[in-house]
């Protein structure tokens, strides 16, 4: 091996390298071997420069560091233990719910009409289905259902289960075909299916009344049950026993752990319209906090004066479906909650406001509808309020606690604006954005490709880290990796605990 030093130019094994490398390198038998890193050891590398290069070991590839983030030079794309983060067919596929599991796999609930196509394998049963993913640590796909009957199901949530399968909730129009196997009971219904750990129905109920009863989220509660809480137009009909309130109520439905028996069901409302759109149970008394919207004012079930066109509503009930308290939270105009997160000391709610002032929260929008934070006491009370976004639209879509702060995730229009520091990649964004236990901002991430790229869902990983999920119909460009199957596909990526994608 020969080493010669000319003109700043360093050679290992030539004499004359060449003159535009300040290192040249010969060999015929060997090769060049860089520092070789786990994905921790990397992460943990303090003032990183751009140009790094090291091997890593945890996914088996050479990264480069290009000054903001790893890229993964086997995929050309950032480099992350989810290397595939497009899933879908020719036509529209959307995520909703997303989970990491014990294994370090992922399991996705998602919404398909694509038929055997892509990597949507089984055929369709007729307009929209269910699409359940099964994923290992590298998000290679393992299994896949596509769940439903010749009417539209539409996936709103989908949650593991202590025995190790999954339960979701979905909106179904189908009647008795298909894998739905109950007849309706009016126009749209609740479906709610368990499945074992394949992804195979172990049980399904389709409930409702004559109207249109849509779910939106699910929870396995501590010994199985089973509780769901979406809207009704029904009114005393089919499955819901009581009297609608007025136009839509919220309507909470409980099973036992075979989906046999109806524990209890309660239409919640006032004479106007209210829609829930998140629940959780409440681990010190198993009962359960809920949140949505409602455009009543001290009417029914609704207590509190309405602050302006709709108000986020927010009620707890016992485990046994009885009331507790419920709470209006709103400005001046519009306010709508989506999501929300029970915490030891109350809950955290996100949502959405056009408020420009007034009512019970502080702060008014900063342009068209930014991001609402209310965080509740045990008993109702409000704590405080957030508002965040930039000069455009911002919806918040999903909220998990991380030690003592708070990941939001969801749309975006604004574009270095407001809150919103980055620039705009394309149409909309995802948003994220990490808070403390007061509301303070600590960081926001702008990120997707040139068309629309939405974040339904957020949840924590095993590394501190952060999974996502909802969609995009961007194609290789922007942070949007991978090409675009059709329309709309389920788009599926991890950030670490500082919001960079991995």
């Amino acid at each position: 091996m020969h080493t010669a030093l000319a003109q700043n130019n360093v050679g290992v094994g030539t004499n004359s390298p060449d003159i535009s490398a300040a290192l040249d390198v010969s060999s015929t038998d060997k090769g060049l071997l860089p520092p070789r890193l786990s994905t921790a050891q990397r992460n943990a590398m303090p003032n990183k420069t751009a140009g790094l290069l090291i091997y890593n070991t945890s996914v088996s590839c050479l990264e480069m560091y290009n000054g903001s983030a790893w890229i993964n030079l086997c995929t050309g794309g950032p480099s992350s233990i989810v290397t595939k983060s497009l899933l879908g067919g020719n036509q529209e596929d959307r995520g909703y719910s997303v989970q990491q599991l014990a294994d370090g796999g992922f399991i996705i609930g998602a919404t398909t009409s694509s038929s055997a196509n892509g990597d949507v394998t089984p055929g369709n049963h007729g307009g929209y289905d269910c699409w359940v993913i099964r994923l290992d640590a590298s998000a290679n796909i393992l299994w896949n259902r596509v769940l439903g009957g010749v009417g539209d199901e539409q996936l709103a949530e989908l949650r593991p289960t202590a025995d190790g399968g999954f339960v979701f909730c979905a909106s179904s129009t189908s009647s008795a075909n298909g894998d739905v196997t109950e007849a309706t009971k009016g126009l749209t219904d609740y479906w709610i299916v368990k499945l074992d750990a394949s992804g195979n129905i172990v049980w399904n109920r389709l409930l409702g009344g004559d109207q249109d009863d849509i779910p939106t989220s699910i929870n396995e509660n501590a010994g199985g049950t089973i509780v769901v809480a979406g809207s009704s137009e029904s009114s005393g009909t089919g499955n819901v026993t009581e009297t609608n309130h007025g136009l839509t109520d919220f309507w909470i439905v409980k099973l036992n752990s075979t989906g046999s028996t109806i524990t209890f069901n309660r239409l919640l409302g006032g004479n106007g319209e209210e829609r829930a759109f998140s629940i959780k149970e409440v681990t010190s008394d198993n009962g359960y906090v809920v949140a949505g919207y409602s455009t009543s004012s001290a009417n029914g079930n609704v207590s509190g004066v309405l602050n302006g066109l709709s108000d986020f509503w927010v009620l707890k009930l016992t485990s046994a479906g009885t009331l507790s308290w419920n709470r209006l939270v709103g400005g001046n105009a519009e306010e709508y909650a989506y999501s929300l997160v029970t915490v030891s000391d109350g809950s955290l709610i996100v949502g959405e406001t056009n408020s420009t002032g007034g009512g019970n929260i502080s702060g008014s929008s900063n342009g068209g509808s930014d991001y609402l934070i209310a965080k509740l006491s045990t008993t109702g009370t409000v704590s405080w309020t957030s508002i965040k976004g930039g000069t455009d639209d911002d919806i918040a879509w999903s909220v998990v606690q991380t030690g003592t702060d708070y990941v939001i995730a969801g749309q975006s229009l604004s574009s270095a604006s407001g809150d919103v520091t980055e620039a705009t990649h394309g149409a909309t964004d995802s948003w994220l954005i990490k808070i403390n236990s007061t509301g303070t901002l600590l960081w926001n991430k702008l990120l997707g490709g040139s068309g629309d790229d939405v974040s339904y869902d957020v949840r924590p990983t095993s590394d501190g880290g952060f999974v996502l999920t909802g969609y995009t119909n961007s194609s290789n460009n922007g942070n949007v990796f991978g090409v675009n199957h059709g329309g709309d596909d389920v788009w599926l990526y991890r950030l670490d605990g500082s919001g960079n994608i991995q």
